[in-house]
């Protein structure tokens, strides 16, 4: 599927990072496009990789700088996470789009 916004292309959650530490099994998906003002993209993506509820964070080329891949057990804890993803320094804009399956 591609991601219209920075237009990479992400994989369904389904085959995304499942045997990593931070996958919880059948959670709830989201990805986080993160712009920056300032810092190195590899360095804030370090950053957040630490976040609670972050999967796992990738540097890329375009409008936005990190894209997170973020599971939470309901979709309400997606703006918790967003939020603090927000209070990385020099991160400027975070937009959250959450995967829907069908």
């Amino acid at each position: 599927m591609a991601c219209q916004s920075c237009e990479v292309l992400v994989e369904p959650v389904q085959g995304v990072a499942r045997g990593s530490k931070n996958s919880l099994a059948m959670a709830e998906a989201a990805y986080l496009l993160i712009a920056l003002d300032r810092n190195t993209p590899a360095a804030v993506a370090g950053q957040i990789r630490k976040i609670p509820g972050v999967v796992d964070a990738h540097v890329t080329m375009g409008e936005f700088d990190v894209v997170a891949l973020v599971e939470q057990a309901e979709t309400k804890g997606f703006p918790g996470v967003a939020a603090a993803v927000q209070r990385v320094e020099g991160v400027s804009k975070v937009v959250t789009c959450v995967v829907v399956r069908p």
